[in-house]
């Protein structure tokens, strides 16, 4: 028992995916305490209620199937730990038996893929793992990019409810936070049928609670600058899309367009933005929108290597963004002000600093074969002469 206490308490001070859920499971205590607030007991409602019917904590874990016997228990301790709202679910697959009909599967495909769910209700086997409540089969093997989107993806459709928030496992949250989600809710309330108001992504800063440090510091700045003012502006002039967690969406209008995520290998390497993008496309009143009065925490790793890493992510992605048809429609789609701003808050950033970072010192050069061809002779003599050494490339001869 005290071993148990333990392991508790030093998961709650390290990053780890239990802290997260634990985060995430204040939901429930929230609209535990809002019931008890206002509710309303003399109706039928008020006895049955169960803040589980309104809130599930979904754990997608695609490697569940390859889990060993500690693995298991470690998550079956979840289960004990929060056995209404938490849910979990992965990524199955059964090799195909040659006596098997093919059931128009390619001759290829040695395996059928299921996406399935499990909560503290289902029974365990000898090692731990439990059978699934719920199986879909899903086309083939569903990994096609880097895991995170496709993870995301399968587990949308066991998630109950119109709106959805998915995060990362490296992210925590706070119960006064959680106390705000009747103003969140409220942000997709429509004025009158029709108007299209539920159209909405809203999104959240993030609390970097990682800030020690110089590199920890160092990381948190560019966090707030990204996660925060720069969203705080990209709003306001029409050119902020989706960028992951903690934005709340509408689960209905994600599924229409594929879910919340894009994954295609080495190309959508920022995969969150690809959602905001399609979602702005298909238009039809469709808005997303940055709001600061809630917030979840988040935790970075403090290497040098690994902020470097990020930034590369960063940069990278927008590179890929270029060479995608979302990119190309935006832009012969968007009005001026609105492209401008797309434009700059996404890969024109990057462009200006390449061209910044090459245009200073192409211009030292200029100005130092000019002065070393001499000016004497005037303005097109010098000209001339500049030309013909350019193209008989003297001035690379003469620097190497």
């Amino acid at each position: 028992e005290n071993w148990e206490k333990l392991s508790y308490w030093a998961s709650m001070r390290l990053q780890t995916l239990f802290r997260t859920v634990s985060g995430m499971m204040l939901y429930h205590n929230a609209l535990q305490c809002h019931f008890e607030a206002q509710g309303d007991r003399r109706n039928k409602l008020g006895v049955i209620w169960d803040p589980s019917d309104a809130f599930t904590c979904v754990v997608a874990m695609q490697m569940y199937t390859f889990f060993n016997s500690m693995q298991y228990k470690h998550t079956n301790i979840m289960f004990k730990k929060f056995p209404k709202s938490m849910k979990v679910a992965y990524i199955d697959c059964e090799d195909l038996e040659d006596s098997a009909h093919p059931d128009c599967i390619h001759e290829d495909q040695k395996r059928r893929y299921y996406s399935c769910l499990i909560d503290a209700s289902c029974p365990e086997d000898a090692t731990g793992r439990r059978e699934p409540k719920y199986k879909i089969e899903i086309p083939g093997y569903p990994i096609l990019g880097d895991g995170k989107g496709d993870n995301q993806n399968t587990a949308v459709p066991f998630t109950r409810g119109t709106y959805v928030q998915c995060i990362d496992a490296n992210q925590g949250a706070y119960f006064e936070q959680m106390l705000l989600l009747p103003n969140v809710l409220g942000e997709f309330r429509s004025k009158r049928p029709g108007d299209g108001g539920s159209k909405k992504i809203i999104g959240f800063p993030e609390h970097i609670t990682s800030d020690f440090g110089s590199v920890g510091d160092f990381a948190a700045s560019s966090e707030l600058a990204f996660g925060t003012i720069s969203q705080r502006s990209y709003s306001l002039l029409g050119a902020r899309m989706h960028y992951g967690h903690p934005d709340i969406m509408n689960k209905e209008y994600m599924m229409q367009q594929g879910g919340v995520s894009k994954a295609t290998k080495t190309l959508n390497l920022s995969e969150d933005i690809f959602a905001g993008m399609d979602f702005v496309l298909r238009g039809g009143g469709r808005t997303i929108k940055h709001r600061e009065y809630f917030h979840l925490a988040k935790g970075r790793d403090l290497g040098f290597n690994t902020v470097l890493a990020f930034f590369s992510k960063l940069s990278s992605g927008a590179g890929e963004q270029l060479i995608t048809r979302q990119t190309n429609r935006l832009g012969n789609l968007l009005p001026l002000p609105e492209f401008l701003s797309f434009y700059y808050a996404h890969m024109g950033h990057y462009l200006s600093q390449w061209s910044i970072s090459w245009g200073l010192p192409l211009l030292t050069l200029i100005w130092l074969v000019v002065l070393l061809n001499g000016c004497e002779a005037g303005i097109v003599q010098s000209t001339v002469r500049l030309v013909k050494q350019i193209l008989t490339l003297s001035p690379v001869m003469f620097i190497f």
